[in-house]
């Protein structure tokens, strides 16, 4: 089983793609059950986005909760544009504390969905394509090493200590921040839907409602763009994951 946590798309994109090569199945840790059995020899995968070279804490949340009692092969991918800092490490210790090893570790570069800072924004089209590409054949390595069941921390790391700054982009980068330009805003309500926190509701415009993970989901899949945040936003081009993104032969 593959547990995965996404927003924008790419984590689960790759949980997916690595549940296809390994003849596995990938579920949301928003819908998985915590008291999981897993099968004698059966694999245990997380796939999640990197937030502040950390995972998300919804990740850890679901561990916390998790009711597993298992020695089998357990892996983690973190899906980032470029760092993933040490969150092999921290995610290890998490597991550590409900009785589970982590057996290996891998990164895939991805592209850019991060649009909460000044600067920064998502990439070309051309640097999207080229992500992809170095993507789907980093799925096969990662795909490959899990099947023989290598014992393998293979992370772009970059600073460890970059992983410090997540209790800080927590407390301070909250969906406080998050606003509506109404006279864009249709009230479709996409926002609320791909939300996978289900933290947005309609009144009649959206409303953020203090338990937001930060993935942004609500601001790319926007069809209007009247999703900002901060002053950090307005005239970035946004993106989510699509299939047609993908480079073919």
């Amino acid at each position: 089983m593959i547990f995965y946590f996404s927003g924008t798309g790419n984590s689960q994109w790759v949980a997916e793609e690595l549940a296809q090569k390994l003849s596995d199945q990938a579920t949301s840790i928003m819908a998985a059950k915590s008291d999981y059995a897993p099968k004698d020899g059966e694999k245990i995968g997380f796939v999640f986005p990197i937030y502040a070279w950390d995972a998300p804490t919804c990740v850890y949340d679901f561990i916390e909760q998790l009711n597993i009692k298992t020695n089998n092969y357990i892996y983690m991918v973190a899906t980032c544009h470029s760092q993933a800092g040490g969150v092999d490490k921290v995610f290890k210790k998490a597991l550590a504390k409900k009785g589970l090893n982590l057996n290996a570790a891998f990164s895939i570069n991805m592209p850019n969905n991060y649009l909460l800072a000044p600067f920064v924004k998502t990439d070309s089209n051309t640097k999207r394509t080229q992500l992809l590409s170095k993507a789907q054949k980093r799925l096969k390595e990662i795909a490959f090493a899990v099947e023989t069941e290598k014992n393998i921390v293979s992370i772009k790391r970059g600073l460890s200590i970059l992983s410090k700054i997540a209790p800080f982009f927590r407390r301070f980068m909250t969906d406080k921040a998050f606003y509506v330009e109404k006279n864009q805003c249709i009230q479709c309500g996409v926002c609320a839907k791909v939300c996978p926190i289900k933290n947005i509701s309609l009144n009649p415009f959206p409303e953020w409602n203090g338990n937001c993970a930060m993935c942004q989901a609500c601001l790319h899949h926007c069809p209007k763009q009247a999703i900002q945040y901060g002053h950090f936003t307005k005239g970035k081009k946004r993106y989510f994951f699509k299939k047609e993104y993908l480079p073919h032969d």
